[in-house]
């Protein structure tokens, strides 16, 4: 599973999603179209997690995605996402896990593996300030 890491500025969620997305595309794991997959996803079942630091957890079924990644976007200012629980609430997300899985089935088992990172209060809380590269290995070891 490859772990791509950004920082950088978005105006709302769907921005957030775009800049994830792009990401993952020049890094060749998936075509472009993908991003736009998880906005519409997003606007159908929202992914914002209310938890103590609030995280949102794009992703979509699609034949764009090349190879199996996450996109960790660290944003510069929160955004607003709606919550997972609740369609009609929303959270201030400062970081956006974006998901690209091939197998549908896969996702399920790794969002399991990721409610580990969402529940860890101390390790997110270091997600806001650790140099790219470094929070890159603190997923990978957490996933690991």
């Amino acid at each position: 599973m490859q772990i791509i890491t950004v920082s950088g500025f978005a105006k709302n969620w769907e921005e957030a999603i775009a800049l994830c997305g792009k990401k993952m595309s020049e890094c060749g794991y998936v075509d472009l179209p993908f991003a736009e997959e998880c906005i519409l996803r997003e606007k159908e079942f929202p992914t914002g997690i209310p938890s103590e630091i609030p995280i949102a957890i794009p992703h979509a079924k699609s034949q764009n995605i090349k190879k199996d990644c996450i996109c960790l976007l660290r944003l510069d200012s929160p955004v607003i996402f709606n919550r997972m629980d609740s369609w009609d609430e929303s959270v201030e997300v400062e970081l956006v896990l974006n998901l690209a899985l091939k197998d549908a089935d896969e996702h399920i088992v790794f969002l399991q593996k990721l409610m580990s990172i969402v529940q860890d209060v101390e390790l997110l809380d270091s997600f806001k300030l650790l140099p790219l590269d470094k929070l890159q290995m603190a997923i990978e070891e957490k996933l690991a």
